[in-house]
């Protein structure tokens, strides 16, 4: 009995370190049954406690770093068994977890040899780990993930890992093994309290530190992903536009030529109805591609065309009313990025429709004020969700996906404007406001 009861002191261990640890997995993409897969993982910790805590409480000390390795990889494990995540995110939050629970373990440490507390009350002991643990959870935590995953490599990983590894063992472990068994012994108490105080501020301010800094290094790599996405994009979109101005220049010459030659052929060569019911045809089906946009934009006109021209293959009602002379002072390659998106967008939209539902894209481009507005609209079904104002994407791949909104706004942010985006009537549309630069 002495033995199970041994154990279970051990799992309050295990509590903090799972709890330190959900502080950041919880922000990354679940499993299905997460809350019954947590749970779980709590089942197995309990288990552990009871069966190998003993074993490491009764022998010598220098050993508990293999009870601290034992849980920190169930950690792992758990994580990756409630999570969707790859083995080196796992380890990332594991170690973040691990130095959050010696944080709050120093903090408590130095409160009680200070005589803050006189006692170690559980009421008090517990509400210090929630209250550090829900303010780290909301202050870093959920501002590591990106789209519910971490940037991370088995390199970082394995820094982390390293890094929690040497700071919880040398700095706890050593320390207090060494350190507070002699506190009450002797005159040496004071320079021994002092000594220990002081490795718990070394402690606390290393774990800090390496929290803050891995919250910078993904908010830096956040910001590289975003910057080779948008600069891939603008490559891409610069080809596209050179493609596009040549192939609809070419069409456009032909369709021409075409018109020439059958009304040539209409006025010269006797017929029948018959072949002019087909030369009629024929000039529908050129009409189609004889469509020129002038809206006093050459880019403008490039994209508006080929969409256009798409739309109309395709039986996607298509209006467009612009004035391209307001966005002159757009770079032609952002322009065409951020219309292109935009309208990229809209098709894939309504092109989930069923053949008989009404499929429409409208575009415009107006002056209000001293601003220049670009609005596509489209016919939307299903349920918009946002977040930090941008609209998540319904592809499953959502890490590689969506990149087309976040260009968008990044190039209007270029030129100081806003991207709004809503669903009314369901219609979809987007609209960007931009300040007119002479």
């Amino acid at each position: 009995m002495e033995y199970w009861i041994q154990g279970t002191q051990g799992f309050s261990y295990c509590i903090e370190m799972l709890a330190a640890a959900f502080c950041f997995f919880v922000f990354l993409q679940k499993r299905k049954k997460f809350c019954l897969r947590l749970t779980a993982g709590l089942l197995l910790l309990f288990a552990s406690s009871l069966l190998f805590y003993p074993l490491f409480a009764d022998i010598t000390k220098q050993y508990n770093w293999v009870w601290y390795v034992g849980i920190y990889a169930l950690i792992v494990g758990i994580s990756m068994f409630c999570c969707d995540i790859s083995w080196s995110e796992a380890v990332l939050a594991a170690s973040c977890g691990a130095l959050l629970q010696h944080t709050v373990s120093s903090l408590y440490i130095l409160i009680y040899y200070r005589g803050v507390i006189p006692k170690f009350f559980t009421v008090k002991y517990w509400l210090l780990y929630i209250l550090v643990y829900f303010g780290v959870a909301f202050v870093i935590g959920r501002k590591l993930t990106d789209e519910g995953h971490y940037h991370t490599s088995w390199a970082n990983a394995a820094v982390m890992a390293a890094t929690a590894t040497i700071i919880v063992l040398v700095l706890s472990v050593l320390a207090k093994s060494t350190t507070i068994d002699v506190i009450g012994v002797g005159t040496a108490n004071t320079e021994y309290i002092k000594l220990f105080r002081i490795n718990q501020v070394y402690a606390l301010g290393a774990c800090v530190l390496v929290l803050v800094l891995q919250a910078i290094l993904q908010r830096e790599l956040r910001v590289q992903k975003t910057l080779s996405e948008n600069k891939n994009l603008w490559t891409q979109r610069q080809l596209q536009y050179e493609m596009s101005r040549e192939n609809i220049a070419m069409i456009t010459r032909k369709c021409h030529d075409m018109k020439h030659q059958i009304e040539a052929l209409i006025q010269t060569e006797s017929h029948s109805e018959r072949r002019k019911s087909f030369i009629e045809n024929v000039q529908d089906m050129i009409e189609v591609y004889d469509n020129d946009v002038h809206t006093g934009n050459e880019a403008l006109d490039t994209i508006l065309m080929e969409k256009g021209l798409y739309c109309k293959v395709h039986h996607i009602d298509w209006t467009c009313v612009a004035d391209g002379k307001l966005l002159e002072f757009m770079d032609v390659v952002d322009l065409f990025t951020v219309m292109g998106n935009a309208l990229d967008n809209a098709v894939e939209s309504v092109e989930k429709r069923a053949k008989d539902q009404y499929k429409s894209i409208g575009v415009r481009v107006w002056k209000k004020d001293l601003f220049a507005v670009i609005q596509v609209e489209n016919t939307f079904d299903g349920e918009l969700k946002m977040k930090d104002g941008l609209p998540l994407t319904s592809k499953a791949d959502k890490e590689n996906h969506g990149i087309g909104i976040r260009s968008i706004k990044s190039i209007v942010e270029k030129y100081q404007g806003t991207v709004s985006v809503r669903v009314q009537d369901r219609n979809f549309v987007l609209t960007v406001l931009l300040p007119i630069m002479s």
